[in-house]
Formats: C-alpha cells, structure tokens, sequence
C-alpha cells in the first residue's frame, strides 16, 4: 500500500502585541491576520467608555470618500478599542497586481478631487458642519420631555458620525496635492529638507492665523487694564473675578467673542474628556498671561514673512525648472491648487476634529447634568463612563448607574497606567516605511543622546524641554521652552508662539503638528518614537527642524 505523505503544517502567522496584561479579542477571527497600530498620534491615551465611542465615529468616517467620489473599492479600514485603547487595521481588499491596481485608481480619484475640493468644502461641507453643531447646542437638553432628549441624543451622535464622513471625503484632493507638489519640488531640489517643499504653502490666511490674530487682542486688550493684568499675573482664571475689576467689562466681552469663533479649540488629542477653551475659559486665560511680560512677533508681521520666505522657495524653484516648460506649468498649477486647498489639511482639524468634539461633548455633559437630576449618576462627568447605547434607555427610564460609573473609572485609571503595545495582529512588513507624508518615517540614531525623527520646519535651536502630554498642562510652558508632546493640533497655537521649538513622538511633515508649527516658524522634529519618554522634563536639548536631529545636551 503506498502512503502518500503528509504535507508538513503551515504554521499560523504569529499575533503581535497580544499577551496576559493586553487580552485582545478579534470581531472577527480574520482580523488576526492585519496589522493593528495604535494611534498614538490622535488618541495617545486609555479612552473612557463613551470616549472609545467617539473614536468609533471618527473610524466610521475612513471609507466615506469612496462613495464621495463614486469608487467601488473594497477596502476597509476596521477600528477596535483594546483594553482603552484605539486600534486601526487596514484591509486592502485584494492583493498584488489587483492591489496595485485599485491604487493607482484611489490616486486618480484624489487627483480629481483636487479640482472640486475648495467648492466641497467651502459650499458644502461647512454649512453642513455648522448646522450639526447648531442642532447640539440647540437641543432641548434641559426642558425637554426625556423622549425629546433621547431623540436628541440620538440625532447628536448620528452628526458627530456625519461629521466624520465629511471629514474623510474633504481631505482626499488636499493631502494628494501636497504630496504631488512634493514629489515634484524634491526632483528639482537636491538636497531638499523632507519640510522644505511644504513651505510653499506658508504664510496663509487661514483659521489658525485668526486665532493667533484673536489671542494676541486678549493680550493687548488685558495689558491696557491694568486691574485685568494684575489679577491674570496672579494666577486669577474666574472671568466672573474679572469682569467685576475695572475694564473688566470690556476685557471679557472681547473674551466672549472670541470663544464664540474660537471657543471649540483647547483639546489637545481626539478625547471626550478634554475640555475646550469654551467650558474652561481659564484654560486659555493662563496663556493670554503669559503674553502680557513676554510679547510675541506680531501674527500679521510672522504671516508677511513666512509668505515672503514661501514666494522665494516658489522663485528658485521656477529657475530650477527653465527650459522644461511642462515640468514648469504643472508645477505653476499644482502651486496654485496647493495653495488655495492646501491650507484645508489642517483647516479641516479646526472644523472638525475640533469642533466636533467639543460640540458633543459639551452636549454629552449637559446630558450627563440631566442624568444627574435623574438620579442616574452623581456628577456630568460621569456620563464618559457610559457608553453611547447605554445613555439613551436610561434617559428614557432612569436606573442607577453610580456603582457601574465607579467600577469602571477604576478599570479606566489600570488602563491608562498601561504601555499598549503600537501592533497587535500581524507584524508590520520589515521596511514596508509610510505610505504618506502624514505618518513619516521612523529613524533610528546610531549616535548617544541623539534622537533622530523628521525635519518638519526649518531652525536650530536651544532650550529646555518641556515635556506635555495633554492640554490640562500648558500652563507648565513658558517663553523659550521646546515642547516635547505626543502630537499637535490648532490647539496648540496659543503656546507655539511662546515656545523655542517642538518635538512630536509621532507624524510626518504633512502631519497636524508639522503644520502648525510651520505656520508659526517654529523649528520642529516630528515622529521622534518615545520622545516623551526618552527626553526629560527640563533637560536642555538643541533640535534641528531641518535635519530632524535632537540633541540631548
């Protein structure tokens, strides 16, 4: 009898990341096979309950821009909460040359969004935007029936989730430009600065130029009050203590209008439990302080420069490519659709995933009062320990809910003295590098007390550092420090005028932080992997935004 032999077993692919203090349960067996990371950029933290919901809506919004412009590709971006923490798997869908296949036809659809992406967004988008957030502040929260409550709870989430769908579909033509006009500025430039092509862009008009505009007028206005500067170089943070001392009046009603533009900033990472500057005004009175003995250069002169500086990039450029007059022309064009959608990169972050959360969550704490005066739990706060399914049968019928609120704030504070692991799943192919300018690429150091990342904007420069993780501690920084932080966003304008320089654990030169801190000629080294962690608190390090270098000093 011949005995046919037994083939030798495939041995199953190993799960990265998953161990007795990380427990992870897949949705779906197959999810085993993709390569989970931790978005340490956006939510760096453990997420409550009703945080980890929000995340799921910014993760529900990955795939809108496919129906947006019509594209039937099957892949998929899957979100998991793991222990507290956020989880993106990508799912290409298919594999070799169908794979490559649907990406060249994703890049041909983001370059024709390209074309339409500044109408979208201006004729579009925003009113949409604006009427979502109109409809949370406007709901019925306190005098309504608990029906009409419940009801707006619902409508509130399914906007936060529209929201999202916006956002995804808005940022396709924008990102797709710079990373054209990038390509095509490094051909052309040797030896380019991985940030030196995105300073073509700077020294716009934007949303982030009116906040410094605003923020510098509460300095200026609280200087010309003398009561108003002494109480703020006290430490006073109460806008009821200041109104009542003379110019009072005057220095709050400015305040007030510009929290009404403004107010939804503050948050420095996509987390419900973060306050804007709207529900703790003190929050940013702590920085208009700050101003009054240490005065910025001036938005307007810093915006006139940076544009200048961009004009001449564009000028040299344009001598690089004489006598190629194709080459010039889509290089005249990509720069003026570069700079007229490329702002919209980071735009979309004050529109959005600012605003956003703090419209839901300033909803979501007015519904947490309403819980309270039921008896379902004991203070506002306590309504991030419920999820976003569980808050709506309960304003329907009430039950108490303070025991389930405190077993889980305990669970909470164990989670967020965790180290998640940054994959679970499949191990990231070996030298696979980013596939964008947002992420960037993870440098290793050959060298001591040097930490390498991305040169994200331009500068050398000398300071302390100061090490912060979230917005609740940016009173700690003052005139000359380098802020060390896991990632940035428009929330951070108020301190990136005052500091020597920034270094991100995570991000590339199209990420959030690199951005801002262009806009605001802040030398800058992004994705510096456990920068927070690896650098001090205090110590004095020299960073160079052009060679992406850190030095430990």
């Amino acid at each position: 009898m011949t005995v046919e032999p037994v083939p030798a077993p495939v041995p199953a692919p190993e799960i990265v990341g998953v161990s007795p203090d990380f427990p992870v349960e897949f949705a779906d067996p197959a999810h085993a096979g993709l390569t989970w990371e931790w978005d340490d950029m956006h939510m760096p933290f453990a997420l409550t309950p009703l945080s980890a919901d929000w995340v799921r809506a910014v993760g529900n919004g990955f795939g809108a821009w496919k129906e947006g412009l019509e594209a039937e590709l099957p892949s998929v971006t899957h979100t998991a909460i793991w222990n507290g923490y956020a989880y993106f798997g990508f799912d290409p869908g298919a594999e070799g040359e169908e794979r490559e296949r649907q990406k060249a036809r994703a890049l041909e659809l983001w370059r024709a969004h390209e074309e339409v992406a500044e109408r979208y967004w201006l004729d579009e988008a925003l009113p949409e935007l604006k009427a979502i957030y109109r409809s949370m502040r406007e709901a019925p929260v306190e005098r309504g029936t608990a029906a009409e409550v419940a009801d707006a709870w619902t409508r509130a989430w399914a906007g936060a989730d529209r929201a999202w769908r916006i956002h995804f579909t808005a940022i396709t033509g924008p990102y797709q430009v710079l990373e054209d006009i990038a390509d095509l500025y490094e051909s052309v430039t040797p030896g380019a600065s991985p940030g030196e092509a995105m300073r073509l862009i700077q020294g716009s008009r934007t949303e982030l130029y009116d906040t410094e505009v605003g923020v510098e007028g509460l300095a200026a206005a609280a200087a010309a009050a003398p009561a108003i500067a002494d109480a703020l170089r006290r430490g006073t943070r109460s806008v009821a203590a200041l109104e009542a001392m003379s110019g009072g009046g005057a220095f709050v009603a400015r305040l007030d209008a510009f929290l009404a533009s403004h107010g939804h900033l503050g948050q420095s990472v996509d987390d419900l439990a973060l306050a804007s500057w709207g529900e703790e005004p003190g929050l940013l009175l702590a920085e208009v302080a700050k101003r009054l003995d240490h005065p910025t250069e001036g938005a307007e002169a810093r915006r006139a420069r940076l544009a200048r500086e961009a004009d001449d990039l564009a000028g040299a450029a344009r001598g690089r490519l004489a006598g190629k007059p194709e080459e010039l022309a889509r290089f005249e064009r990509l720069l003026g659709l570069a700079r007229r959608i490329g702002p919209i990169t980071e735009v979309h972050n004050f529109w959005i995933d600012r605003a956003a959360q703090a419209a839901l969550r300033s909803f979501a704490m007015r519904v947490g009062g309403r819980l309270v005066r039921d008896g379902v739990i004991t203070g506002p706060d306590d309504v991030l320990f419920l999820s976003r399914a569980e808050v709506g049968p309960l304003l329907l019928e009430p039950a108490d809910r303070r025991a389930t609120v405190d077993e889980r704030r305990a669970i909470h504070a164990r989670q967020a003295a965790r180290t998640p692991p940054k994959y679970v799943g499949k191990a990231p192919e070996a030298g696979a590098g980013p596939v964008d300018r947002f992420d960037g690429a993870k440098v290793e150091s050959t060298e001591p007390d040097v930490l390498r990342g991305t040169g994200a904007s331009a500068g050398v420069v000398r300071g302390p550092a100061r090490v912060v993780l979230t917005s609740n501690e940016f009173d700690r920084i003052v005139p000359g420090d380098i802020i060390v932080c896991p990632s940035s966003n428009p929330s951070w304008v108020p301190v990136f005028t005052i500091a020597a320089g920034l270094v991100t654990n995570t991000g590339g030169v199209l990420s959030h932080a690199a951005v801002v801190a262009r806009e605001f000629g802040l030398p800058a080294v992004v994705g510096v992997a456990g920068a927070t962690t690896a650098i001090t608190d205090g110590r004095q390090v020299e960073i160079d935004g052009t060679a992406g270098t850190v030095r430990l000093l």
